[in-house]
């Protein structure tokens, strides 16, 4: 336990030096006050922008200039296990996720009066932000140089992470959402939506195996991506 505090105490001092903390309290407080001054438009939009744009960009970047600077460990950290490693660096990314969330809530609750059940909403939100850390880590693992970091995420962007704007905007026939089970975005985006809508308008097989898919998705970038490179740091 001491070592995951050691890890997330950290990363903040790295989130603060790096401004990451700075950018993700203006651009939540940003965000959050469009909520509440303009309910016409989608609330769920700033959500996604939080939870499936904005991680992948953060993280990727956060984690190259680590790398880059050695500061990917405390120092004089002992005897680290790969667990304590990989538990430190998730959480500490989704604690500051936590800055937008109890911003979205306050405006949820005493300004939009929603009636949806908040805390499932708070847990997809949550796994939905985890999902996205873990890619914006992969990235930049598997990136060799800034550049390609870049159109790497840029990428993920495009194609994945705007498929839930268009589910959203309810562009995608009902008949074909299976289609566009390979973006973890999408897959967020339909529990999310089932949730805030207060009714299941998904077919019931869709959402089943959109929970599926994501938990095999975080499984699989923490097994063969995420934690093989933290052994090699540990090895190094």
């Amino acid at each position: 336990m001491k070592n995951i505090l050691k890890i997330i105490t950290n990363d903040f001092k790295n989130f603060t030096r790096y401004r990451i903390i700075h950018m993700t309290l203006i651009v939540s407080l940003i965000f959050a006050l469009a909520m509440g001054f303009f309910p016409d438009i989608e609330p769920l939009l700033y959500v996604y922008l939080t939870v499936f744009v904005i991680p992948v960009i953060m993280h990727s970047i956060t984690l190259f200039i680590e790398k880059e600077e050695g500061k990917l460990m405390p120092e004089q950290f002992k005897n680290p296990k790969i667990g304590e490693i990989i538990s430190g660096k998730i959480l500490s990314p989704l604690l500051l996720q936590l800055i937008p969330l109890i911003m979205y809530l306050i405006v949820m609750i005493f300004v939009l009066n929603v009636n949806f059940n908040l805390l499932l909403f708070s847990l997809a939100y949550l796994v939905g932000a985890l999902i996205h850390i873990l890619i914006g880590f992969s990235i930049t693992i598997l990136s060799r140089t800034h550049l390609h970091m870049m159109l790497l995420y840029v990428g993920y962007i495009a194609i994945f992470s705007f498929i839930p704007f268009i589910s959203l905007m309810g562009l995608i026939p009902t008949s074909i959402e299976f289609l566009f089970v390979f973006s973890p975005g999408y897959l967020v985006g339909i529990i999310i939506e089932n949730i805030t809508f207060t009714y299941l308008f998904s077919p019931l097989y869709l959402v089943i195996i959109a929970c599926i898919l994501i938990i095999i998705y975080i499984v699989a970038l923490i097994l063969f991506i995420i934690s093989p490179f933290y052994k090699k740091q540990i090895n190094n």
